[in-house]
Parts: C-alpha cells; structure tokens; sequence
C-alpha cells in the first residue's frame, strides 16, 4: 500500500514538475529586433512576448495584430459565407442581364479569396508599454499564437463596390467622406454609409449622405473603408448581414497583410 501511494504521488510531481516545465510557442513577426518563434515557460502574457522579441520604435502598435488558431474556424465560416453570396450576386445578375453587377461581384469575391484566414483577436491596445501597465490588456497567450508588429503605413485603402481598389495617401486631417471622394463609386454602391475598418480591427458603420451624416470622422494609416452593395444589388441573393460580414472579414487582415494590398 505505501509503496503504491509513494508510486501516486511521484506520479503526480512528475505530471506537475512537466506542467511547469511546458512551454507556449509564440511566432512574432514584423518591426521586432528578434522575430521568429519564442518559447515562454509557465503562463506567459502578451507583455512578455513583447519583451521577449524587443518591439522596436519603428513598429505601428495601433496595427498590430494577434493571431489565434482556435478563432480560423468560425472566420473561415464567415469567409465562405460572403464569398457563397457574392457568387449568387454573380448568377443573380448575370441571369437579369447585368453584366456590370456579374463583374462586381466577380471582382469582391475575388479579392476576399485573396485573403488569408487568420485568426486575429480585436483587443483594445498591443503597445508594449500599455499591456505592462494595464493588466486587463495584458491577456495570456496560447500555444500557436502570433503577434504581428507591421510599420507604420501611408495610406488608407478604399475597396468593395468601387470601380477600382484605391490605395490613397493618409492626411492627417481628411475624414471618410474626403476619401471616399477620391475613388469613384461603382453605381450599384450604397451612397448612405460606408464601413469603417480601423487599423486595430474595430469597425463602425458611419452614415456619409445628407440625410445621415455622422460627425466628421478621421481616419488613421492603414486603415481600410469597406463600400457597401447596395440592397438594390443584394436583393433576393444575399442577406441582410452580408455587407457587415464582408466588412468584419476585411476587419481580420494585419496591416500590410497579402490580402489588403492592391
């Protein structure tokens, strides 16, 4: 009996001894001093891969990005979602004879093909300084993360119903409207609102005509304005939610990532 509780017991420190030993793998990549994958032993936090890789002064933190492979799952479901609806907008307008539409769609869903699911959490700050004062910022990581510090851009992309994707310079005091008029606007566009998508992952819907104008809205680099179809070009081939799911897929590419580049 003793020597079975002794075999218990030294079972039990191993199994804590490994635990305590196991490390987290964090790849982190961009405007760090040592990039690659680091392995963090014990329960590490944000803060420490930070420290661990040295963000250094030419990163972007408002563009940063974090990286979960538990989150691909539901956002590939959503990709699937808004390029299956594009594809109806495809066959919806090329059964009514509207080429130009058939084109549109054909072009979105081509794009969003183009980008990478990622994974990417939305949180309120990854500067390095703030996530070692701010402990609810400074949230744990988990095996298979990534954190991805891009530099910091120069422009604001304007994309969706446009004639073409506009890649145009940031100016510090130019608001939505100022570069929405700067990329011309398919003619299946929604003129009342257009998507904002912040460089930190955050998106806001702002109003842009007459009727619903919000308050003079800056933008900062990097970030992108999502041009919504028109539920005149929607109807009867995709839902309600379809323009605010493209607009949250888009919200899950990094700065500088493959898919937002023109």
């Amino acid at each position: 009996m003793r020597r079975t509780l002794a075999s218990i017991a030294a079972l039990m420190l191993a199994s804590a001894c490994a635990n305590a030993l196991a490390a987290v793998h964090v790849t982190i990549s961009g405007e760090v001093t040592h990039p690659g994958e680091v392995a963090l032993e014990g329960k590490p936090r944000l803060s420490d891969v930070a420290k661990s890789a040295q963000v250094t002064s030419r990163a972007y933190p408002l563009g940063a990005a974090w990286l979960r492979r538990s989150l691909q799952v539901e956002q590939k479901r959503l990709k699937t979602g808004v390029t299956y609806e594009l594809g109806l907008i495809d066959k919806k307008a090329m059964a009514d004879g509207n080429e130009s539409l058939a084109t549109l769609a054909r072009s979105m869903r081509n794009r969003i093909g183009e980008m990478p699911v990622t994974g990417r959490l939305v949180v309120r700050t990854l500067e390095p300084h703030a996530l070692q004062v701010s402990a609810p910022d400074n949230r744990p990581v988990e095996d298979g993360d990534s954190l991805v510090y891009p530099s910091r851009p120069q422009t604001v992309t304007v994309m969706g119903a446009v004639e073409q994707v506009c890649d145009l310079p940031h100016e510090g005091l130019k608001d939505v409207r100022g570069y929405l008029a700067e990329c011309v606007a398919s003619p299946f566009a929604d003129r009342d609102v257009v998507f904002v998508i912040e460089p930190d992952g955050e998106v806001f819907e702002q109003g842009v005509a007459l009727w619903n104008r919000s308050p003079v809205m800056t933008v900062a680099p990097g970030a992108v304005l999502y041009v919504p179809l028109g539920w005149r070009a929607t109807a009867r081939a995709a839902d309600e939610r379809f323009n605010r799911d493209m607009a949250d897929f888009i919200a899950t590419q990094p700065v500088g990532g493959a898919g937002m580049k023109p």
